[in-house]
């Protein structure tokens, strides 16, 4: 039987060890907001991080007129068999090897309108076929598959009535008159002209870009390129005095008052700091996601997918800073030392990428090089993968390459976190070609990346309680 007075006392002492373990946490919290808060560094890089997105809302995104081209490129298309085809990555070349005997070709065309990936066309519609081969096709196939590519809609036909009959029908020749209207794909595949402050700067050529490149561009720039990165580097340069300045200042030996571990004491300092970071990360990708909404008008959520990865990534350079400024006890080690391995990551990065893009290059010598579809649309050439000048070696096979993905190999394959977001936008936005094809590329993979990443992070983190526990304050 339990003694009613030991286990009134047990029940007591867990109370006050959990009320001792909330409120030491709650004081990491503070601790950290308030050394966020009276780091200077803090307002000079949120004012750049502000004045980067106000550069962006200045900017203006009107599309060029490509109505024909996109109907000339429809009617083409159903000449081939494109079902299972992934237009990502299709060529017209690709296109050419699933014809099906049929010509398809647009005889009229006008816009409802302006010339705008908004507007409605009245479009005449011709085929001729082979009839030994093929048969002839009624109005509801034509509304089927006119616009449809694949798994992208360009076009959807609201109406269509067939214009031929009897004995031309029978001797391969049809004709249909059709009003057709803007499909959910279009607008990303149509060339826009993008410009800043009041069109005095423009960032386009004169054929302009798909609007869903510019927005993953855009959305790039903002989140995991320049805009993170100064995000990060305010974190980076804030954190790194948490640990130094917690040992210095006597704040450890109040805590130490306190009936907890010393590597807890550590761990809510880390947590503490991670999940501020993690509001402010949340605040950049959210005011992404916004900016460019208003801008292109396009609310699709897949840049949200940045956050996680963000966030993943700067918990590894925390972890570092951490066990740095344990083993130091310097703020300028701990950032010193934070911000190496981070451009070490970066180089090495780089050159697995590198790596990756000299085996496909080597692997494709000969053939056609891959095209979006919104390229070959604005005129662009097809062009065959060049060998390399006699007595040059492929970069994977030369010993920088070598050495770089012996290196790459035991570090932390944060490069593959950030291709999985390029992955994720690129299907929100239909963006295609070589990028496509190296990002893609199986040498890259999220599962891979995430596990190093959380496995050097714990290594890290572990080696920073295991000493701090151990070393006097």
């Amino acid at each position: 039987m339990k003694d009613p007075i030991r286990s009134g006392t047990y029940s007591e002492e867990s109370t006050i060890g959990c009320s001792n373990v909330v409120q030491t946490f709650v004081a990491m919290m503070s601790d950290a907001w308030r050394e966020f808060l009276d780091a200077k560094i803090l307002y000079l890089l949120v004012s750049l991080i502000a004045i980067l997105f106000f550069t962006v809302l200045s900017g203006r995104i009107d599309p060029l007129p490509s109505g024909r081209a996109y109907l000339d490129f429809s009617a083409t298309a159903m000449s081939a068999n494109l079902d299972e085809l992934d237009l990502g990555k299709l060529t017209l070349t690709d296109i050419a090897k699933e014809h099906n005997g049929s010509v398809y070709w647009i005889v009229s065309d006008r816009a409802q309108g302006e010339d705008h990936p908004n507007s409605s066309w009245q479009v005449t519609l011709n085929r001729t076929y082979l009839p030994l081969f093929a048969q002839p096709e009624n109005a509801a196939d034509i509304q089927k598959r006119f616009g449809n590519i694949a798994d992208v809609k360009l076009w959807n036909v609201r109406e269509v009535r067939e214009t031929t009959s009897g004995f031309i029908t029978r001797i391969g020749f049809q004709s249909w008159q059709m009003t057709v209207d803007p499909g959910r794909d279009l607008r990303l595949l149509w060339p826009n002209r993008f410009t800043l402050f009041q069109d005095s700067l423009e960032l386009t050529s004169s054929k302009g870009a798909p609007l869903g490149l510019e927005v993953f561009i855009l959305q790039k720039l903002l989140t995991t390129g320049l805009g993170g990165s100064i995000l990060l580097l305010i974190s980076v340069a804030v954190t790194a005095a948490f640990v130094p300045n917690m040992v210095r200042k006597g704040t450890l030996e109040l805590l130490l008052v306190r009936p907890i571990p010393r590597w807890q004491i550590l761990l809510f300092k880390y947590c503490g700091s991670l999940l501020l970071v993690a509001a402010l990360l949340g605040l950049l990708i959210f005011a992404s996601w916004l900016v460019t909404g208003i801008l292109a008008d396009i609310w699709t959520p897949g840049v949200l997918f940045a956050l996680p990865t963000l966030l993943l990534f700067f918990a590894l350079l925390l972890s570092v800073s951490v066990l740095t400024g344990v083993i130091t006890r310097s703020v300028t080690s701990a950032m010193l030392v934070t911000v190496a391995y981070w451009a070490l990551l970066f180089i090495v990065g780089q050159f697995h990428n590198q790596v990756i893009d000299s085996r496909m290059r080597e692997a494709n010598i000969g053939r056609v090089k891959p095209m979006a579809i919104a390229d070959s649309l604005r005129g662009s050439k097809s062009k065959r993968e060049e060998p390399l000048r006699p007595g040059r070696k492929p970069f994977y096979k030369t010993t920088v390459g070598r050495v770089s993905e012996a290196i790459y190999t035991v570090l932390p394959h944060t490069e593959d976190l950030d291709n999985s977001v390029d992955r994720q936008l690129m299907r929100d936005y239909a963006v295609a070609g070589p990028f496509r094809a190296l990002v893609e590329s199986t040498d890259f993979s999220w599962k891979r990346g995430l596990g190093f990443t959380l496995g050097h992070t714990a290594v890290f983190l572990l080696s920073a309680c295991l000493i701090f526990t151990r070393r006097d304050p």
